[in-house]
């Protein structure tokens, strides 16, 4: 039948893919190829011109966001009654609906619970102390981490050759904790596709009701799916084979997830009658973007060979910029995103700067503030908001000033020293009795032993320590002809690594909020850098400028003029006018990891610099440093690899710059003045 209405617009790849619906279908959709407008536009020709029922067609996200604006689009496009019985929703979801009609048969009450992240905290808390274990040395979320592991890879922790101290009380655990959760008539997230799995393999008949229902599937994203996922699905569509996966290995950059490539790659080893239409226009780019990110992603190893291309003209090239150090490298793209926003080329919430980990942020934050340019950190706080600065913040301020009460009540148990807020309340009553600071009630309590009497020992003990180590930064800080090294040396005896890396499972979110507090060092020591022009900076001048730079946030009303800062990770599936890729330096992009491995780590880093390139709609700028500091000290980098292989005929790279803020203004105000003339 011919195709009408919507379908009229699709291109020849595009229409293949949504007329191909009997048998197995994979569809590699190049960055900003209309991925989205296939799949609905597929679902829709499917109800509407075909005719299948609804109710026969299951079409699986990632997300529950995707699996929504898949609903909506296909709602403009068919009438709501006849999309009656379709399931689209998430691979987690689907799992969830199974076990609501058959969990009976794995011995659970039908009225089962949904454990959260607290319950399962809380759960694994009380099984460690039955073993006289002690939760606040043996994190709850370490242990869970490593049971998460074992359901995923359905390897037990006793079996998986781990022999650290986590590991071995995982594998005393993860019995305890499986038995726990069923006489509690209980499930995790996991269970959402392990139950499922289980009761399909387990039980025939249920899994052939399924196959019976359904006929038809579409997974979208698939280079994103692991072998558990993929494993639920096969038992779920049984032998049909009118599978249809729609994704792109070049795109595929979430393998610390557990997401696997191999099985987008080895799709047409598994179904080798499979049609393969492949969507190379990209919509999106200009066409000198696009042939610099097919001059990179083209060295991946083992990848499907293909190449995007776009029709949209442009004579700008890509621009790559080395600069001095990452002072400047803000300063370049921060002035950059002034003069475009003054010459209105641009609005702000179609400028995006992409970096590889969310500690960068800090600098381009600093001078967009600067700047007073308004700005977003998408999916993340801004760099004053993050706990971590927070507290070091407030523990600077209370070092400066101990008669700040509110600072003392943020960090007096942070770390924690058994100083609890009973005890804290009977102190501020005293405070307020006598008119007194609770920094000099701390005196009076180490002067006197018999002065609140009723206050534990150990209590006292623990305040005295406090209180020395106070005084001692005070001296430091007032003496010391650099302050940097006093501040790293101040977080280093607080002891935030050890208290970061009780509260977090993940060893790259640890690492995450130390690089932040190394940042703040490193604002201190550009600061001092700044500032010593014109005389000693002192802690108190430092203070003075973090305020206003906290103070100055952005109203709501700004949305629009909100620069965009965010992780090349979360800018998958977004675009945006005008993108600054920043950092692009040997063990960040790609990180610290390929110095030992190579292989598929080093194709994963080049795959997302990948995704970062091919956001951009008009303009794409690239920038590294050639010195980072990293707690106040500065740190030789080198350019990343990947840069020496993108093609010179679509990328101008450009010398380091080496302008100061002050030459930067003066260009500014130049380039001001013309356009006052204009």
């Amino acid at each position: 039948m011919s195709l009408t209405g919507p379908l009229m617009k699709l291109n020849a790849a595009q229409m293949e893919a949504v007329s191909t619906i009997q048998g197995p279908l994979l569809v590699f959709a190049g960055a900003g190829s209309g991925k989205t407008r296939v799949i609905t536009n597929r679902i829709a020709h499917m109800v509407e011109g075909v005719k299948i029922p609804a109710s026969k067609i299951v079409a699986l996200s990632f997300t529950n966001k995707s699996a929504k604006e898949m609903a909506e689009r296909l709602r403009k496009m068919v009438p709501r009654e006849k999309l009656k019985g379709i399931t689209l929703s998430t691979f987690h979801s689907l799992g969830l609906k199974i076990l609501k009609e058959h969990i009976g048969k794995l011995g659970y009450n039908e009225t089962f619970l949904l454990f959260n992240g607290t319950d399962q905290e809380a759960f694994v808390s009380d099984l460690l102390k039955s073993k006289r274990l002690d939760p606040k040395k043996v994190p709850p979320r370490e242990i869970l981490r490593r049971i998460s592991y074992a359901k995923n890879t359905q390897v037990h922790p006793k079996d998986n050759g781990l022999t650290g101290e986590f590991d071995l009380v995982a594998a005393e655990i993860f019995p305890l904790y499986e038995d726990g959760l069923k006489e509690k008539n209980a499930i995790d997230f996991d269970d959402l596709i392990l139950l499922p799995k289980r009761l399909l393999a387990e039980f025939p008949e249920i899994a052939a009701y399924y196959q019976r229902k359904h006929e038809y599937f579409l997974v979208d994203e698939f280079q994103d799916t692991n072998q558990l996922q993929y494993e639920f699905l096969s038992l779920f569509r049984g032998n049909s084979d009118n599978l249809c996966v729609v994704g792109d290995d070049d795109q595929s950059i979430y393998a610390f997830r557990g997401s696997n490539v191999q099985l987008i790659l080895n799709f047409e080893r598994e179904f080798p009658h499979a049609k393969v239409v492949r969507l190379l226009e990209n919509y999106r780019s200009t066409s000198l973007i696009i042939q610099a990110a097919n001059s990179l992603i083209q060295n991946n190893i083992g990848r499907k060979e293909k190449t995007l291309y776009s029709r949209i003209p442009s004579a700008e090239r890509v621009e790559y910029y080395e600069t001095a150090d990452e002072r400047e490298e803000a300063i370049f793209v921060a002035g950059r995103i002034q003069t475009l926003l003054i010459k209105n080329e641009f609005k702000g919430k179609e400028i995006a700067i992409l970096f590889r980990t969310n500690f960068q942020s800090r600098p381009f934050e600093e001078e967009l503030r600067n700047r007073s340019i308004p700005y977003k950190v998408v999916g993340g706080y801004n760099f004053f908001d993050r706990k971590e600065i927070r507290d070091c913040i407030s523990y600077l301020r209370y070092v400066a000033n101990p008669k700040d009460d509110y600072s003392l009540l943020r960090i007096i148990n942070y770390p924690k020293r058994g100083i609890g807020p009973g005890t804290m309340q009977k102190l501020q009553e005293e405070a307020f009795t006598h008119k007194l600071s609770l920094y000099e009630i701390f005196h009076k309590m180490i002067e006197s032993p018999d002065y609140l009497p009723e206050v534990k020992a150990k209590v006292r003990q623990e305040i005295y320590q406090f209180v020395e180590m106070v005084d001692a930064f005070k001296k430091k800080f007032a003496m010391s002809q650099k302050l940097a090294p006093v501040l790293r040396e101040m977080i280093t005896q607080i002891g935030f690594e050890r208290e970061i890396s009780m509260e977090e499972t993940e060893e790259k979110v640890v690492k995450a909020r130390i690089y932040n507090l190394s940042e703040l060092v490193n604002m201190l020591s550009f600061f001092e850098e700044e500032e010593g022009r014109e005389g000693k900076a002192t802690i108190f001048d430092f203070l003075q400028r973090l305020v206003l730079l906290m103070e100055d946030e952005p109203k709501e009303d700004e949305e629009d003029r909100r620069v965009q800062l965010l992780t090349m990770h979360q800018s998958k599936g977004l675009e945006y006018d005008l993108v600054f890729l920043v950092g692009l330096e040997e063990g960040i992009l790609p990180n610290s990891r390929v110095i030992e491995e190579e292989g598929e780590v080093v194709d994963e880093e080049r795959r997302l610099l990948y995704v970062g390139m091919t956001r951009p709609r008009r303009k794409l700028y690239l920038t590294s440093a050639r010195t980072r500091r990293k707690f106040g000290e500065q740190i030789e980098s080198a350019p990343s690899r990947f840069l020496n292989e993108l093609s010179q005929d679509a990328v101008l790279f450009f010398p380091m710059e080496t302008k100061d803020r002050d030459t930067e203004t003066k260009n500014f105000l130049e380039e001001l003045d013309k356009l006052k003339v204009g």
